[in-house]
């Protein structure tokens, strides 16, 4: 009798891992909650260093204190990588 009462125990104290979750899913208030992700991919433009860092100084210099809580990030062609990332300072990422 001891053995059965043991094992019915144990047996239900591992049941518990494969029973369904009764956690509710994430409220739109939640979803709402998270941080706007804004990013720019500029492929094949611009054709020039000079035109790249035009672009990301630009592009940095609308981002002001008045404007919306995100992340901003530029996808920039390799060959501009550090020029872009030298002209917009910490305002977004490169």
């Amino acid at each position: 009798m001891k053995l059965s009462v043991i094992t019915l125990l144990s047996t239900l104290a591992t049941s518990a891992a494969f029973a369904p979750s009764l956690k509710a899913a994430p409220s739109a208030t939640q979803l709402d909650a998270r941080k706007p992700f804004i990013s720019g991919n500029w492929k094949l433009n611009p054709q020039t260093k000079t035109e790249a860092v035009n672009l990301a100084s630009e592009i940095a210099a609308k981002i002001t204190a008045d404007s919306p809580d995100a992340e901003v990030a530029l996808f920039v062609p390799y060959v501009f990588l550090e020029a872009a990332m030298g002209s917009v300072g910490d305002k977004l990422q490169i």
